[in-house]
């Protein structure tokens, strides 16, 4: 299962560093404040998960500017034949978004899909 959801530590992207730093050329520490409640939200579900499925489910957060990790995940996912290429190719050229939730290489329509894929996944 592969959550998207925005990280708020910066440094590691574009800018290689230069607006994390203390001597940085520019201080960003709210720049990723709006999204401290999707991020709750995120977490609970994560939470939510962990307590009812525990060692059954393998849950990685990954930031939507984590593009190779994510372009990896749907890679280890085709292969594996969870979903074909062209649903990986997909998913990566359009769901890539705040709040996108996978489960197998299969993007969650809504909290509830989100349940319903788990346990259906959970029973195979």
């Amino acid at each position: 299962m592969m959550i998207i959801r925005p990280e708020k530590e910066i440094g590691m992207g574009c800018c290689g560093g230069v607006c994390s730093d203390e001597d940085g050329l520019v201080h960003m520490e709210d720049e990723f404040k709006h999204h401290d409640e999707e991020r709750m939200r995120l977490g609970e579900i994560y939470q939510r998960t962990l307590n009812e499925y525990g060692d059954r489910v393998d849950i990685i957060f990954l930031d939507p500017r984590n593009l190779l990790a994510i372009l990896m995940y749907f890679v280890k996912q085709a292969r594996k034949k969870q979903i074909n290429k062209r649903t990986a190719l997909k998913n990566i050229l359009f769901h890539m978004k705040y709040g996108a939730i996978f489960i197998n290489g299969r993007m969650t329509e809504s909290f509830s899909d989100y349940e319903r894929q788990l346990r259906i996944q959970i029973q195979e």
